[in-house]
């Protein structure tokens, strides 16, 4: 991986696309759910998402968490958040009784309808400067 200096980052880095209004959406209600500030949150089109998805060869329509050193992408990177983040959350691992290739088959199908069904924004929703030590767009 390159130089950018987030990569020696302890926490969880989780990417999002901005314009997305289910990814707005999800990471404000992450940002709140997290009170334990486990999680940091960055932007797909910032400049570490971008060498991020460009060195690991990640699509840009999939939610990315990076952690310890390494990158989850889709239905991975959902639950293994879901166990971050604890209880209640850690009960979504129950999902990974669900072959990967259905539960990314689901992930697709709400991916690649996401701004049809919940619709897009020209400038992301999150407040940066109430998260400026959290999120990164």
């Amino acid at each position: 991986m390159g130089s950018h200096p987030l990569l020696g980052v302890q926490r969880p880095m989780l990417l999002f696309d901005t314009n997305c209004l289910l990814c707005s959406r999800s990471v404000q209600f992450l940002l709140k759910a997290d009170k334990k500030e486990l999680i940091d949150f960055a932007g797909l089109s910032t400049e570490f998402g971008k060498e991020l998805l460009l060195e690991n060869e990640v699509e840009e329509d999939s939610v990315v968490l990076y952690h310890v050193g390494k990158v989850y992408v889709k239905s991975d990177a959902v639950l293994i958040v879901s166990r971050i983040l604890g209880f209640p959350f850690s009960i979504f691992q129950l999902f990974y009784s669900i072959p990967k290739f259905i539960r990314n088959w689901m992930y697709d199908v709400v991916a690649g309808h996401r701004k049809q069904w919940f619709g897009v924004t020209d400038h992301c929703l999150i407040n940066n400067e109430k998260y400026s030590g959290r999120i990164i767009l």
